[in-house]
């Protein structure tokens, strides 16, 4: 917000500038005795109009080249933002699908590596980009949300190192499958927040664009 009001006072400012030269040029060539000859008084005046609508065009120029620029690089940021949240749903989608949990291992660390990446961009962003963006409510949401996934998951992870260590091989199969069915409904539930909350998300990083 802080930023869009300086590009918009910046704004203003040029044709505050390009107003006061046309007032000033008239003033001085029209209605004071700046120069007495005709040819001087026309000549001045398109001379000093000239100038005052160059350096207007190249002020605006200017701001529009910092503009279009500013976009593209919260464009490839967004992009990035809908990428990762899109990974951590497609790799849970197809983990949960599947009935190996040997892969446990990697799924945490997948998961730990687009969580950190979602995190460390909403912190990087929040002072240039995206300015004040970890204030947003529905910021606050959608990393609470991957927060709790990847603990969730890491939780997983270790009650599967602990079954695989303690129990018998009568018995392991069974809890296994009870572990994995208590992060299968934890996980669907946090999906289900995730889907609903990441379009809110999405939607906070387009009023910046």
């Amino acid at each position: 917000m802080h930023q869009q009001m300086n590009h918009r006072f910046e704004r203003v400012a040029a044709y505050v500038f390009v107003l006061v030269v046309v007032l000033l040029t008239c003033y001085l060539f029209l209605y004071d005795d700046f120069t007495s000859t005709s040819e001087g008084k026309i000549t001045g005046l398109i001379a000093f109009l000239a100038l005052g609508f160059g350096v207007f065009q190249f002020w605006i120029d200017e701001m529009n080249t910092e503009e279009r620029k500013l976009y593209d690089l919260r464009y490839e940021s967004y992009k990035d933002f809908v990428l990762r949240i899109d990974l951590i749903s497609e790799t849970l989608n197809y983990e949960m699908t599947g009935s190996d949990i040997s892969s446990v291992h990697a799924l945490v660390s997948r998961l730990m590596n687009d969580v950190h990446r979602i995190k460390s961009a909403i912190a990087m962003n929040s002072d240039f980009l995206f300015p004040d963006l970890h204030l947003q409510p529905e910021t606050e949401s959608i990393t609470g949300i991957v927060g709790n996934i990847l603990f969730r998951t890491d939780i997983f992870r270790r009650r599967v190192e602990r079954v695989i260590k303690e129990e018998h091989m009568r018995s392991r199969s069974f809890e296994l499958s009870v572990e994995q069915m208590k992060w299968h409904n934890e996980i669907r539930e946090y999906l289900e927040d995730l889907h609903q909350s990441k379009f809110d998300f999405y939607t906070v990083l387009r009023t910046y664009m």
